[in-house]
């Protein structure tokens, strides 16, 4: 519970503290500086406003104009010149500049000339006939030339004292605040349980992922994406304990297949030595093939090592597919014989492809080394072959012999997987080769696959492009 309690309390504190930062940003600018930007506004007001009237003096619209601006901007207008007086007056005498005389109205004017033709003119006082005290008004003039004739242009507005605005604004500020600081504590306790409680406890228990001990069944959350995640978790952790468990039943395997040739090589090398007439041709076979076996199974471990540290690299050519296959039929037959094993070459057409022909040439070693070792018909037969469908190119291995449960064909391809998990002597191989095919395949972009039927046949194959 103190866990929780830390997360959801840590939340709390962090959303509360920058709700109150955006608060107190709010409040600052409302009560210090609502004023400076109220100012600001009406004077960009009154400049815009004097600078559209300018830009249209001369228009026969001009007194609808002014009248318009009077009303949408709020604004006073007063346009005069020798000929001209026009009066935006909207507000039935209230506009200051109808109740400025000759007099101030020249004094205006030189104020705007000697600024260069346009001055704001700040806090003219105005004094309200009903008013005890002057009001500030802002004056934006501006002189321009109309057929030789100055005519200036005075547009004023009225600058409301805002300290009844600022009060009041204040009062809906504690009470925003109020609901805010609430809206917030509550928010981050909903925040917490439904993402930082599943977080932190899918975090705790990932570390024990490794160790394939991640159960994943006892995070609840009603969020989408960290149910998902549960659920990867729990099936990356099953992959984990599978490939464990695969790798100790290879590593066990391995062990008594590098045992069992080194065994036979150093006894029948004794009795060789210390009995003379046992130095006959089959018992320096039985330690050829024993060092064969020994030097297959060294190989496939190397090539596992590389292939998970992703170094199998291709060096790719233009390969006669026929001549390669009848080179891996010649180094196959002998053996075959020996072994009481059919073994057919069944080529068709003759074409080139691109391919690493060393790895390619391993792939169907493997293949027929597959085939060998799951053929216990009594009668066996291997074909080695390829068929042509429509621009692709097969080539495949066939075996008569006790073929593949449905159930076992996909993960035949994936490392440490074995179908026959009990050890038989004569199999040739450690039980990695179809892994190391696949990823030698993909790495040439080659499709692949298994035909197969439990106690009839099985045919591997892949397929490429002829060039």
């Amino acid at each position: 519970m103190k866990k929780k309690f830390s997360i959801t309390f840590k939340t709390i504190i962090a959303l509360v503290a920058f709700a109150l930062f955006v608060l107190g940003l709010i409040y600052v600018f409302q009560t210090f500086y609502l004023e400076d930007f109220y100012i600001k506004n009406k004077v960009k007001l009154l400049e815009n406003t004097t600078n559209e009237i300018a830009v249209q003096i001369e228009s026969d619209e001009l007194d609808t104009m002014v009248e318009t601006y009077s009303l949408s901007n709020e604004v006073c207008v007063r346009i005069v010149s020798d000929e001209v007086s026009i009066m935006g007056n909207v507000r039935n005498g209230m506009c200051a500049l109808n109740r400025l005389d000759d007099n101030m109205i020249v004094q205006l004017k030189n104020e705007v000339d000697s600024e260069g033709g346009e001055k704001l003119i700040n806090n003219y006082k105005f004094m309200m006939p009903e008013s005890k005290e002057p009001m500030d008004i802002f004056i934006y003039g501006k002189t321009v030339s109309v057929n030789a004739s100055d005519v200036l242009i005075l547009v004023s507005t009225m600058v409301t004292p805002l300290n009844a605005t600022v009060g009041t604004l204040q009062a809906q500020y504690m009470f925003i605040a109020t609901i805010v600081i609430i809206a917030t504590i509550v928010l981050g306790i909903v925040f917490s349980k439904v993402v930082f409680r599943p977080v932190k406890e899918i975090s705790s228990k990932v570390k024990d992922l490794p160790q394939g001990n991640y159960s994943g069944e006892i995070i609840k959350t009603s969020t989408r994406e960290f149910r998902e995640l549960n659920e990867n978790l729990k099936e990356a952790n099953e992959q984990i304990k599978k490939a464990d468990r695969l790798k100790k039943e290879l590593l066990a395997n391995v062990s008594h297949d590098l045992r069992t040739p080194l065994t036979m090589i150093v006894g029948y090398g004794e009795m060789i030595r210390d009995i003379e007439t046992e130095n006959t041709k089959e018992n320096i076979n039985v330690i050829i093939d024993e060092a064969k076996r020994l030097s297959t199974l060294v190989n496939d471990l190397i090539d596992l090592s590389k292939m998970e540290a992703d170094e199998i690299s291709l060096n790719k050519e233009q390969v006669n597919v026929n001549d390669m296959l009848k080179s891996v039929y010649n180094q196959y037959k002998k053996y075959c014989d020996q072994k009481d094993v059919e073994f057919v070459l069944d080529l068709k057409d003759d074409f080139k492809a691109e391919m690493d022909e060393k790895r390619i040439t391993q792939v169907i070693y493997n293949f027929i080394n597959n085939a060998l070792n799951y053929n216990d018909k009594s009668e066996k037969k291997i074909v080695l072959g390829t068929e042509k469908l429509e621009k692709i190119y097969r080539i495949y291995v066939y075996d008569n012999g006790s073929g593949i449960k449905e159930e076992d064909k996909e993960q035949i391809w994936e490392r440490y997987y074995k179908v026959d998990k009990e050890h038989k002597r004569f199999q040739v191989g450690s039980g990695i080769g179809l892994a190391i095919s696949k990823d030698i395949l993909v790495k040439h972009g080659f499709s692949y696959g298994v035909e197969s039927e439990p106690g009839e046949y099985s045919k591997f194959y892949f397929e490429i492009e002829a060039n």
